[in-house]
């Protein structure tokens, strides 16, 4: 996401107790995720998450201060607003408790959460028909239906039912109809937009979620 705002504005988007996703990259494929929390700021300085122990412990060997982060969130707004920015660390303590302290980042980006988005992802899927079972990704989501990359030629055609498994099945309803909406031939593999019969709702909680799963295949 590219800059919307400038570290004037942090404050808005960030609050004590917010979740955030930190990740530290010390090369191209040298990178490690850890949830954190937001505890607050000293202006003009630092931020400074709660941190597990484990990341220091899984990190002893490294050399953590002035290491480069990628932070992202869930704003708890009016609206709702996945915020992301780059930093580098200052330093860590571990007492009285494990805490990372971060530069402030000059600028940091910002998207409202629209109810009838399409969110990218990337998650482990199956699709059922007939008994067949289809490994495929699930690289698409919405509240009326979902996209599943496979590289299993489909055996059922556009207007058929068929059952999706994934972590986020749970949200759609045992009950709500998945259909075969359209199948797409790709160079390698297909892609097969299914919708459901009933528009799925939109709660906190799959929203959280979406958005969470949708920051491991982003990038700031």
């Amino acid at each position: 996401m590219p800059a919307t705002h400038t570290k004037d504005e942090l404050h808005r988007f960030l609050k004590p107790g917010m979740k955030l996703s930190t990740n530290f990259e010390f090369g191209p494929k040298d990178q490690y995720t850890y949830s954190t929390t937001y505890l607050g700021m000293k202006e003009n300085a630092y931020l400074i998450l709660d941190i597990p122990m484990r990341l220091l412990e899984e990190q002893v060997m490294r050399k953590l201060p002035n290491a480069d982060v990628i932070v992202r969130g869930v704003s708890d707004t009016e609206l709702g607003h996945v915020i992301a920015f780059k930093s580098s660390v200052l330093t860590t303590t571990v007492r009285p408790s494990p805490l990372l302290f971060i530069r402030i980042p000059g600028t940091f980006a910002t998207k409202p959460v629209r109810e009838h988005e399409r969110y990218k992802l990337q998650m482990d899927c199956n699709v059922i028909h007939a008994g067949n079972v289809y490994d495929g990704s699930l690289i698409d989501f919405s509240l009326a239906g979902v996209g599943i990359s496979t590289l299993i030629e489909p055996e059922f055609n556009v207007g058929e039912s068929v059952t999706i498994e994934c972590p986020l099945s749970h949200y759609i309803g045992e009950e709500n109809r998945c259909v075969i909406a359209n199948i797409k031939k790709l160079v390698k593999g297909w892609v097969v937009g299914i919708k459901f019969a009933s528009p799925i709702a939109m709660t906190h909680e799959l929203k959280t979620e979406l958005l969470e799963q949708s920051f491991l295949t982003s990038n700031v």
